[in-house]
């Protein structure tokens, strides 16, 4: 079977498992895909405001919601709804995996508006972590918070600060296998920093670290990020999606047509990647599993 073309190979060739499919095309900017228990996909696109879904075994995409608020990344929450990040609508908002019962969940935090919620991810205790840059924020003087944070909801709606020190852009944002480590990346920055964690989820005094840093004239910065069960980080880069090993040694690049913006992983067992790249959205089978996000529904 032939295999999706890599642009460097240190290791990597032993993970890939197929070649690179398009599975939908003909988008503006495609963001935030996230596999559903009935097989299907789900994904936005930014541009159109829209969010589409494909069909269990493919076909032509559905269009599942239109005015979605430039709808970005998305996971699953405890209550199995889907919990989605706002850039326009500068909030974090839930709905049914059907599309329905659309309702804001955070808008502020301490009274300020939010910046223009990017990404956001579960941990296996409930708390729902998401990135806060200034994408979305119409003009500096209606931007009400000064700073761009990573913010952590509890099970009870109680927002806090998780992190804000040193952040331009940040973005895309995954845990360690064990939960003990977040990811973060800084677009802006060009790299991935690595916070450690204690049991409450607060970050450890000291713990910052850049976990790999991407050369802006070269790669440009990076955007989404997942993380597989043996806790490889998988960014979406400029040329393709770059595969680090847990240490930050980088394991090779899977080239994709356009630049990627986010991935996710496909199937209940994580056995593919499901990656939007500016017009279109792109499958690849790997030989590993991926860390599928921890409330995903029976």
């Amino acid at each position: 079977m032939p295999r999706a073309a890599l642009l460097r190979d240190d290791g990597l060739s032993a993970l890939v498992d197929g070649p690179l499919e398009t599975v939908a095309s003909g988008f503006e900017f495609t963001e935030g895909p996230l596999w559903l228990p009935d097989g299907s996909l789900i994904w936005q696109d930014i541009a159109a405001e829209c969010s589409y879904r494909l069909p269990p075994g493919g076909g032509p995409a559905e269009l599942l919601r239109d005015r979605n608020g430039a709808a970005n990344g998305q996971t699953f929450g405890p209550d199995g709804k889907i919990y989605f990040a706002e850039q326009n609508g500068r909030r974090v908002s839930r709905m049914d995996p059907d599309g329905s019962g659309v309702e804001a969940v955070v808008e502020a935090f301490e009274g300020r508006r939010l910046n223009s919620p990017n990404d956001v991810v579960a941990r296996p205790d409930g708390t729902l972590y998401f990135t806060d840059p200034p994408y979305g924020v119409p003009s500096p003087d209606q931007k009400e918070l000064p700073y761009q944070a990573v913010f952590a909801m509890t099970t009870a709606g109680d927002l806090r600060l998780v992190v804000h020190e040193g952040f331009e852009k940040p973005n895309g944002l995954a845990f360690a296998p064990d939960g003990a480590t977040l990811y973060v990346c800084d677009t802006a920055k060009y790299h991935v920093r690595a916070f450690e964690l204690d049991e409450s989820g607060a970050v450890l005094p000291g713990s910052d670290r850049v976990f790999a840093t991407m050369d802006p004239g070269e790669q440009g910065g990076p955007d989404g990020l997942k993380v597989d069960r043996e806790g490889r980080l998988y960014v979406a880069v400029a040329q393709g999606i770059w595969v680090y090993r847990p240490d930050g040694a980088l394991l090779g690049i899977i080239a994709t047509p356009k630049r990627p913006s986010n991935l996710n992983w496909w199937g209940r067992e994580g056995d593919a990647l499901a990656i939007t790249a500016v017009d279109a959205v792109h499958r690849v089978a790997l030989k590993v599993r991926g860390l599928v996000p921890p409330f995903l529904p029976a």
